[in-house]
């Protein structure tokens, strides 16, 4: 099973895992960032271009997964995520794809299930993440400096938390 996750927001992350007798494999991880200089129009095209791009690229999915959102915690943040996830709608939509509800997953469940914690930081979520894909998956995940890449760790985290809680993944594995 190929799973296609997504972290949404106007510098969204995404992954693609493939799961095989139950084993996790990290097909492909990336991000893109977003600037505020930009309208908002430009950043949502931009998303939806590294969106159409990406799955192009990455090949045919059995599942589409993303964070399940409600509301930020302001008016611009909810607008500026909302805005992001009708640009991954649109690119999923070119190649026949949609995310249905029942793929959401909330942040706190990935957290739980892949750190441990419905509370976790960001660097304990890509630390579970790591751990369940492998150390060489590492590199994906900082930059040669130590920076945490968290969009990538997030979508990755977010497929492997949906996996788990439909059986594909055992947690603590």
């Amino acid at each position: 099973m190929r799973i296609l996750s997504f972290d949404i927001s106007t510098s969204p992350g995404v992954a693609v895992l493939e799961f095989k007798k139950g084993a996790p494999k990290m097909i492909a991880v990336d991000h893109i960032e977003t600037k505020s200089i930009h309208t908002d129009a430009q950043r949502f095209i931009y998303v939806q271009s590294f969106v159409t791009a990406f799955v192009h690229e990455n090949g045919v999915y059995d599942e589409i997964i993303r964070e399940k959102f409600i509301r930020g915690g302001s008016k611009r943040s909810t607008q500026l995520v909302f805005g992001a996830w009708a640009s991954v709608d649109r690119a999923l939509a070119t190649y026949g794809y949609e995310i249905p509800d029942e793929n959401e997953i909330v942040a706190s469940t990935v957290k739980r299930l892949i750190a441990g914690k419905g509370n976790a930081e960001k660097d304990e979520v890509a630390e579970g993440v790591i751990r369940i894909l492998g150390a060489d998956s590492r590199k994906h995940f900082f930059t040669e400096r130590g920076r945490l890449l968290d969009d990538r760790a997030d979508a990755a985290a977010i497929g492997l938390a949906w996996a788990m809680k439909n059986g594909l993944l055992k947690e603590g594995e």
